[in-house]
């Protein structure tokens, strides 16, 4: 039996008979209430922290609550297999109301409704809320369920095609006496399942007066890349040691070892699919919430971080909190009440890529970039990074050199702390035609970032031979900086000291010597190369502000310097001060953005004049959508009677990003005209076709392409798209566009709707609702259609042509209500209709909508004049719908099926 008394009244009276159970018992039970005292069954919904089973029947007293499903109930929270079978002995069993901690009908108190969860993990506690007809459980932390665990590693985004796609740059610029065509480009095409081709290319052409012209192309790399798994890599063809250094090929540090280009095989680890974010190691920290609530977290007495959640199981976003082991005290309020507070240990170490295991072996030939001398020689180099707990690493790293070989081997130390970090590396290298090398860094960050840098280079550059392989060079150097927020400003001191080394050539024998007047008379002798050491040392400090006042902005820079050189030949020494002032004024309107820049640039060196350069500079940008062009202007000069006048300007658009600028330089009566432009573009090769994009920097894409119409009179914008860091787009009806993203990289794709108020129809975005998570590798492209809801709306009244209003018509264009008593009508189509057609009792009618204003997506057609029509001229694709169909033949104005075959029989 179902009760029918509503909740307050039940309320009432179960605590009114709880209070009086004896006398109830003596006297008996009032007639009609029995069920309160006995129990009755009710449709319940059974909740475990956000989880529902939907209504369910349970068995209420005035003491218990009793799931009648228990294991129905199970199965609906989606709790694991384990846990159910836990739980359902207890769950079979009544368990008490506890109604009296149920958050009372708008009146919440804070802390109501919730119970802490029970310890055994075969019990469960309830709680009965009656006034939201609910029965809540509280189950032992272990069974609630969470979060599923992150991955190690990124899953490459599902429909990915393999696709080619291709960045390219353009740069031309001359003046009187030159001209240069510069032109660079990159290649990547996707093969097979997780692999890909890739190519870099360049072309020059130079061109000056009185010589010959030069023109020079070369393929940079080009190589065959294969994925292993997510962990490994294999790579064959010509290639540099550029990916070693990214987590493409691991992270692999060496600044030393003498190998640039080689032509060959490369295998090892790749951490190019690791999840950055799921890397770290932490400890999951869970909160449970019966109410909205605020929950700050502490370490003692430090506050980490606060957070508003909802009702719910909630998981602790612990990605910003500091490295180490410590306990995470979470403090809940509701309604600014603090209810309770919850202690848990947290340890969060280094990530997945510091905890692993690096390693590569690459062999084959030679073909370096700065000289053909070596080309073709073998060559073979391997490495291994090997992690010493979460704040040290180990790389070590060999490689043979047409029998010269090579070793380097490096420290690296980190420390994090709450609010500082020192970091420090050491390498060392040494080699078997005697040449070695130290380098070594340190830099700490408290509020002021220190650093300091020292190396130490003896390759056979030191002996001044040309069949040098190690590149090292001859040079000693030391750098020490440090930078630090003062008064609102910045302050910068930094000492550099270098020293190299260049050939001189020694004279043999000595003037005194008995035979050197004989020299003529003598074979020649050969010149002793000597060293002849080049120190330079520089101090420099300087200090910057900048201030803002509305649309003004003004920055300042001062500074001094000092710098001695000293050589064998000559030895110089130069100091002095410099002040740069900046005043900018930004002012944004309907039409574009303008900005005026000042600028004063003093420099005083000395013994000598001052050197004052001022600059006066004005550009106009205009934003639209997603592209803008830009137009700038400056005027330069000094008191050297030096001047230059500069006009640029920029362009971006969906074919690219195109610049020119054009410069006149003039001093002392020689003035000289210069030019320049670029233009960079980027294209996709696809299954489905051609795309094309501005941007560049990616060798994966994002094909989109929203669905066209019909109707040639609606454009305009139609949806915004954004993509990680790109630019929002706003995306016109019918776009077909290339985003480039850079692979092996996550990110988010969202698209929204964008309808334009000055069109004449809304158009909404239909299917792809929400944040799309996005992992390419190279050669990969992910086509994302965009599929649109064309929606016209026309406003409008009625008329037979007696000028009778056509009151309770049904419209038979589209199923939309029908007319009113004045005959008015509010009608939204999938298409623009031309014809509106209406069927009133028995009479079928065509009424012509001609628009006679606009007001935003609103099209105003005024009073139309119908006038009567035939079945037959009904166009065939409304009166084939099934809705018009069966309205037709409830009026006996077309003939049913089984009529039409009766007939067809007779």
């Amino acid at each position: 039996m179902k009760a029918t008394a509503p909740a307050v009244t039940r309320l009432a009276l179960a605590l009114a008979l709880s209070l009086a159970t004896p006398l109830v018992a003596a006297r008996g039970v009032p007639a009609g209430f029995e069920d309160l005292v006995e129990g009755q069954t009710e449709q319940l919904d059974v909740r475990l922290f956000g989880r529902s089973t939907g209504l369910m029947p349970v068995r209420v007293t005035l003491d218990h609550v009793q799931l009648e499903a228990p294991a129905e109930a199970l199965q609906a929270l989606q709790l694991p297999a384990e846990a159910q079978a836990a739980l359902l002995p207890a769950l079979s069993q009544p368990l008490p109301r506890n109604s009296h901690l149920a958050c009372r009908y708008g009146g919440a108190a804070a802390g109501c409704g919730y119970l802490d969860p029970p310890e055994d993990p075969t019990a469960v506690r309830a709680l009965y809320d009656e006034g939201e007809g609910a029965v809540r459980l509280f189950v032992a932390r272990q069974w609630i369920p969470g979060e599923p665990a992150a991955q190690r590693h990124h899953q490459v985004s599902a429909n990915a095609e393999n696709a080619f796609l291709h960045q390219q740059t353009v740069n031309l610029s001359g003046g009187r006496d030159y001209q240069s065509l510069a032109a660079q480009g990159a290649g990547v095409l996707g093969l097979f399942e997780r692999g890909h081709v890739s190519a870099n290319w360049t072309f020059s052409h130079q061109r000056y007066r009185n010589q010959r012209t030069r023109h020079d192309f070369q393929l940079d790399n080009a190589y065959y890349r294969h994925d292993i798994g997510p962990e490994h890599y294999l790579q064959a063809g010509r290639m540099d040691r550029r990916n070693l250094s990214s987590p493409q090929g691991g992270t692999f540090s060496f600044s030393m070892l003498p190998l640039d280009r080689f032509q060959g095989l490369r295998i090892g680890t790749t951490q190019a699919y690791v999840d950055s974010e799921a890397a770290v190691q932490a400890t999951p920290l869970t909160v449970l919430l019966a109410r909205d609530a605020r929950v700050d977290a502490f370490d003692g007495q430090r506050l980490l971080q606060t957070y508003y959640l909802q009702a719910g199981i909630n998981q602790i976003d612990t990605r910003r909190f500091p490295f180490g082991n410590y306990t995470v005290t979470l403090r809940i309020y509701e309604d600014g009440v603090l209810v309770r507070s919850e202690e848990a240990p947290f340890d969060k170490g280094g990530d997945w890529a510091d905890s692993s295991v690096q390693w590569f072996l690459q062999g084959g030939r030679r073909s370096e970039r700065r000289s053909d001398q070596f080309d073709g020689e073998m060559a073979a180099m391997a490495g291994v990074r090997v992690p010493l707990g979460r704040s040290a690493t180990v790389t070590a790293g060999v490689a043979d050199l047409a029998g010269f070989s090579y070793g380097e081997l490096r420290v690296d130390l980190r420390r994090v702390f709450a609010t500082q970090e020192i970091r420090a590396s050491f390498s060392s290298m040494q080699g078997s035609d005697g040449s070695r090398g130290q380098q070594h860094q340190l830099s700490y960050r408290r509020h002021a970032s220190w650093n300091l840098y020292q190396q130490r280079m003896r390759g056979k550059a030191c002996e001044f031979r040309d069949d040098a392989r190690d590149q090292l060079g001859c040079a000693d150097s030391l750098s020490a900086s440090v930078a630090l927020p003062v008064a609102g400003g910045h302050a910068y001191l930094a000492y550099t000291r270098r020293q190299t080394w260049r050939q001189g050539v020694g004279i043999p024998g000595d003037i005194d010597d008995p035979l050197y007047g004989l020299d003529p008379l003598l074979p020649p002798w050969a010149p002793r190369p000597s060293r002849e050491p080049q120190l330079s040392r520089t101090w420099q400090a300087s200090y910057n502000r900048s201030e803002r006042w509305g649309d003004f902005s003004a920055s300042t820079r001062v500074g001094v310097w000092q710098q001695h050189n000293d050589g064998s030949l000559r030895s110089s020494r130069d100091r002095g001060v410099f002040l740069t002032l900046t005043l900018t004024r930004l002012q944004q309107g309907e039409r574009g953005t303008a900005q005026r820049r000042y600028g004063l640039d003093l420099r005083q060196p000395q013994h000598q004049r001052p050197d004052v350069t001022y600059s006066v500079a004005q550009s106009l940008r205009q934003d639209h959508d997603d592209q803008f062009r830009e137009l700038s202007a400056e005027l330069r000069g000094n008191n050297s009677d030096r001047y230059s006048a500069t006009l640029s300007g920029q362009l971006q658009n969906r074919i690219g990003h195109t610049g020119a600028t054009v410069s006149h330089y003039q001093q002392r009566g020689r003035d000289e005209l210069a030019y320049s432009a670029t233009h960079s573009s980027g294209v996709a090769l696809g299954s489905r076709g051609l795309y094309w994009g501005g941007g560049l920097g990616a060798d994966a894409g994002l094909a989109v392409q929203v669905d066209g119409t019909d109707d040639l009179e609606l454009t305009g914008v139609a949806a915004e798209l954004q993509v990680g860091g790109l630019r929002r787009q706003r995306l016109k009806l019918g776009d077909r566009r290339l985003l480039p993203v850079s692979a092996y990289q996550s990110h988010r794709a969202e698209v929204q709707d964008a309808s334009a108020l000055d069109s004449i129809a809304s158009i909404r975005v239909t299917g792809v609702g929400g944040a799309r998570p996005l992992f390419l590798p190279p050669g990969k492209l992910l086509r994302m259609p965009v599929p649109i809801e064309v929606t016209y709306t026309f406003i409008g009244n009625a008329h037979d042509l007696a000028g009778t209003p056509l009151r309770g018509a049904r419209i038979l264009n589209a199923p939309v209500p029908g007319t009113g008593s004045n005959g008015g009508f509010v009608a939204d189509f999938p298409r623009r209709e031309a014809v509106l057609y209406l069927l009133q009792d028995d009479r079928l009618l065509q009424c012509p909508l001609q628009v006679r204003e606009r007001r935003q997506v609103v099209l105003l057609v005024g009073a139309v004049q119908c006038e009567p029509l035939n079945v037959a001229q009904l166009p065939a694709d409304i009166r084939q719908q099934a809705r018009v169909t069966r309205l037709l033949q409830e009026k006996a104005l077309m003939a049913s099926s089984q009529q039409a075959a009766a007939g067809g029989a007779r």
